[in-house]
């Protein structure tokens, strides 16, 4: 049944009179849209620091297909559907802006801002949030030309290669480890002469966008690759999927408002600037540890799951085994799984999906909030806090603590969640094997630690 304590209406409702606003003359213009905005926002931001709606969802498998891409499939609860509009209309709403929604989008506010600089605001900083989490991955084939492989500029990392030679030619399907020209120059002094299977690609020396492998291959074949991609730009004339979590969207919100705050001109907040940049570096430090994947189900069977790396470590022909009933899965990232072995004809296999659903935002006055009443007033001051962005100074600093008191209560909550289990941790880091196994980055570098 779920919760049916509080409609959106009464929240509106709540928060309007929280803010001394009952008549909306400052938040909204006479109407509940920007009102509704900071709720839904509320309830995603809740959902990334607690995981709080899970449930399970149903897809099919595809005849000798390995990988699958959790909020793609039919059914799936972690669509992406937020559009840089809506990013747009949340920015306009705290600088005081009017909305700028119809197309092509033509700027109405003050000279301080330019539709164009809201875009690019947003396009550097999701670009920049996939670049440091990886939080969604692509998995694509190039074809396996003798030489160096040249990538398309939309990649920003690989995170995984795997040689699928052209069956029946004697090669199996195998992954590629990481190495470096060192390596090869000490351990496999011949490597530039040699032809066969391919076993290492290396990317440490050579330009950006490309990799070589360790060997000519010998067949024909593709390279599978796991990548990182930057997502499409923003443009004026149509709206664009923003390609994040949708309920990691405001880790992005809040990096473009920091450049848009920050810049020499009268648009320059130094107090909201600084705190939009702490907001982003900290909403990159947790959704670089987010939960999406809990767990999964052959037709009813539990499987194992476990990291890329591992299966490619400790089962370097899974993608070259013959195709049957699925035994256990890889996990890549947030989105990406993989099947072992890959599915045959035979019969047909349902999936059953554990997952971290995205938040159910409410949309209509009389859809019901689906949050339990200990925690409901815990969004609500968030979305006050929210509101008062556009107030700044003191105003808005005062707001603070209510701020705090959501962390607090969200904190609460996980506690309370990992009192439920005594396996809570490899449970809801099922989707972070993969990076345990395989980082992204160095404890250290030259320069200074990730995200410090």
């Amino acid at each position: 049944m779920g919760y049916a304590h509080a409609t959106l209406s009464d929240a509106v409702t709540a928060l309007a009179a929280r803010l001394s606003d009952s008549g909306l003359q400052w938040w909204g213009a006479g109407a509940t849209a920007e009102l509704v905005a900071y709720l839904q926002e509320s309830l995603r931001t809740w959902n990334a620091l607690t995981s709080f709606w899970r449930a399970e969802f149903n897809f099919d498998l595809l005849t000798d297909t390995w990988w699958y891409d959790l909020t793609a499939q039919a059914g799936t609860l972690r669509p992406f559907t937020l559009y840089d509009t809506d990013l747009i209309e949340q920015i306009e709403y705290h600088l005081l802006e009017p909305l700028t929604s119809s197309y092509p989008l033509a700027w109405a506010g003050s000279n301080q801002f330019a539709i164009a600089d809201i875009l690019g605001a947003l396009q550097r900083r999701r670009d920049e949030t996939l670049a440091v989490t990886g939080c969604h991955l692509t998995q694509s084939l190039v074809v396996a030309a003798p030489g160096r492989i040249t990538l398309p500029d939309s990649v920003i990392d690989i995170r995984r290669v795997a040689w699928l030679p052209t069956t029946g030619l004697g090669y199996p399907n195998s992954p590629l480890s990481p190495s470096d020209l060192q390596t090869k120059k000490y351990f496999d002094p011949g490597w530039t002469t040699l032809g066969g299977a391919p076993q290492t690609y290396l990317r440490n020396a050579e330009p950006p966008l490309s990799f070589d492998v360790d060997r000519t291959v010998a067949v024909a074949g593709n390279y599978e690759l796991i990548t990182v991609d930057a997502s499409g730009a923003l443009l004026s004339t149509v709206a664009s999927l923003l390609g994040i979590p949708d309920d990691w969207s405001w880790v992005v919100k809040f990096g473009a408002l920091s450049d848009l705050l920050n810049r020499e001109s009268l648009a320059k907040d130094a107090l909201r600037a600084e705190y939009c940049a702490k907001r982003y570096a900290q909403g990159l430090m947790l959704l670089e540890g987010a939960s999406a994947l809990l767990g999964l189900r052959v037709n009813n069977i539990p499987l194992d799951v476990d990291s890329v790396k591992n299966g490619d470590f400790f089962n370097p022909e899974w993608q070259a085994a013959v195709a049957g009933a699925p035994q256990s899965a890889y996990v890549a990232g947030l989105n990406l799984v993989a099947f072992n072995p890959k599915p045959n004809s035979s019969i047909a296999y349902s999936v059953t999906a554990y997952v971290v659903e995205n938040a159910p935002v409410p949309v209509n006055p009389t859809d019901k909030i689906q949050l339990s009443r200990e925690d409901y007033d815990a969004v609500l001051d968030y979305a006050q806090h929210l509101a008062a962005f556009k107030l700044g100074g003191a105003e808005f600093l005062a707001t603070m603590p209510l701020f705090q008191r959501f962390l607090k209560r969200a904190a609460i909550y996980n506690s309370k969640l990992v009192g439920m289990s005594e396996l809570y941790k490899s449970m809801y880091e099922t989707s972070q094997l993969e990076e345990q196994r395989n980082p992204r980055y160095a404890t250290s570098s030259p320069l200074e630690v990730p995200n410090a």
